[in-house]
């Protein structure tokens, strides 16, 4: 070979663009594969495109992932292309990459506490056979502690409401703060449980509270039912709900509650909330339990005189649906505005002072233009005032860990207060008022219990690529595309050098 030959312009130049070609697109592929695997092992680094940061954790859900004391799984059941693939409920319009996005993220945060594994039913049945109690399919979530267990399916982390207008379908996300208090339920030390009783043919049946029972869950407290007339009250209750029984307690039942009031090895401050109904039969042995806690409940409805104080319907004023003028001190500073009451009986208080360490103070009352009647028919010229229609009595005790607890007891003289049919709106004060309520009784007010779940509404204008699309765009805009053009650059620049 012509040693001279290497030393021409011709040898120089050419080699040089070429092997300067070569050089780049072996290092543009090497910068590819490296921010592929980064992307992989921080899943932060990949850009949340949607305009509502669907893709993003919240501060709260990051402070929950840090704070995991526990070794946490999240179980995501399905594979992980089908996830990051949107092809789990892909009929619904479901973004489920979210799902893994956001799961992965929370790992990311917290990588020794935190972890994330893709479970197919379809292979791994003895996962599936392990929670017996549960009907675990696809796009359902377990997060895991040994602690205790969270099962979170689509309804808990996506909501499809239709436009009654429009017709047009609405797409909700709550993923992220459903993953968040699933994390933070099993890493609790303890769950307080709100046990509703049952066996006496209750007014506010299971399926008449779930907007309820949902706001309970969502703060990080268990629900559960039993039948008090066969079993005994949960230990664990931190609230005993008696919700409107239509036949009265025996004299064996009524023991269990008090006995359950009276319980001073209770570490913690717990409570009986009892509600009421005008159609109520006469109850005397679940009402002498009240009146020892200086509470009556009186016959007898609650109507108010003034329109202006009443929900007015199609038909005009609803006078026996009355919002509430005046609320408990200890929950008015947080403005419980617009508190509707339905069907209420009067409450009288019976304690003026504390009689045997029982102090018994309002929790609701009407405006002074109410009144009591015996029909819901209006009088013409009613005797108004300010009438009771929710009292609250405590009694404090020191347990045996030398801490203070209370006792309480709340009773309403209504019990659509708590009812879907206007404690899901937003725009009546019945839902706040129930979570404070319930978080004072048990003294898990100034306690991080829950995360408050805000739907967000998921626009149809949002860029919905999925992982894998966006995976293979880059890879065809990095690898293949950018890496040609610089090759086709650099041989029309050799090209245009040769013929000089």
């Amino acid at each position: 070979m012509n040693k001279k030959f290497f030393k021409t312009e011709k040898f120089k130049h050419g080699t040089m663009a070429t092997v300067f070609t070569a050089v780049f697109i072996v290092l543009v592929i090497v910068l590819n594969v490296i921010t592929s695997a980064l992307a992989d092992r921080f899943p932060s680094m990949n850009i949340d495109l949607t305009s509502q940061g669907l893709n993003s954790l919240s501060d709260k859900a990051l402070d929950v992932a840090k704070n995991a004391e526990y070794k946490t799984t999240i179980y995501l059941l399905g594979t992980e292309a089908n996830y990051k693939d949107d092809l789990i409920y892909a009929n619904y319009n479901l973004r489920y990459s979210q799902v893994a996005n956001l799961a992965e993220k929370m790992q990311e945060a917290n990588p020794e506490m935190v972890n994330v594994e893709y479970i197919d039913p379809d292979l791994n049945p003895q996962f599936i056979s392990s929670y017996p109690d549960e009907t675990l399919t696809t796009g359902m979530v377990v997060v895991q502690t040994e602690k205790r267990y969270k099962v979170l399916t689509v309804t808990d982390m996506f909501n499809i409401e239709q436009d009654s207008t429009t017709g047009a379908y609405v797409y909700y996300s709550m993923v992220d703060g459903a993953l968040a208090n699933a994390v933070h339920l099993a890493n609790l030390m303890n769950v307080p449980v709100v046990a509703f009783a049952s066996g006496h043919s209750e007014l506010l049946t299971a399926s008449l509270r779930t907007s309820m029972e949902a706001l309970f869950k969502e703060n990080s407290f268990e629900v559960v039912e039993f039948n008090i007339m066969t079993e005994a009250i949960p230990e664990n209750a931190a609230v005993l709900f008696i919700p409107a029984p239509t036949t009265d307690y025996t004299k064996e039942e009524v023991d269990k509650v008090r006995a359950y009031l009276e319980d001073e090895t209770k570490t913690y401050s717990h409570s009986v909330i009892v509600t009421g109904d005008p159609n109520q039969t006469s109850m005397p042995n679940l009402y002498a339990l009240l009146e020892e806690w200086g509470i009556g409940v009186e016959s007898g409805i609650i109507l108010d005189s003034d329109e202006s104080n009443v929900l007015s319907s199609s038909s005009g004023p609803a006078y026996n649906c009355y919002f509430t003028n005046n609320v408990n001190e200890v929950f008015a500073e947080n403005g419980y505005s617009a508190m509707i009451t339905i069907n209420s009986r009067p409450i009288e208080i019976l304690f003026n002072t504390v009689i045997n360490g029982i102090e018994v103070t309002p929790l609701l009352q009407t405006n002074d233009t109410a009144y009591v009647s015996q029909s819901t028919e209006a009088s013409e010229d009613p005797d108004t005032g300010v009438v009771t229609s929710a009292a609250m009595a405590e009694r404090a005790y020191t347990a045996p860990d030398k801490n203070m607890y209370a006792s309480y007891l709340c009773v309403f003289g209504d019990t659509t207060v708590f009812a879907d049919t206007y404690f899901s709106s937003t725009a009546f004060g019945n839902r706040a008022f129930t979570l404070g309520l319930v978080q004072h009784t048990t003294g898990t007010a100034d306690k991080t219990l829950g995360i408050t779940i805000n739907p967000t509404a998921t626009a149809s204008y949002d860029i919905v690529m999925s992982a894998s699309v966006a995976n293979f765009v880059g890879f065809i805009i990095f690898t293949v595309i950018i890496p040609l053009a610089i090759l086709a650059l650099g041989l029309f620049v050799f090209l245009k050098r040769r013929h000089l």
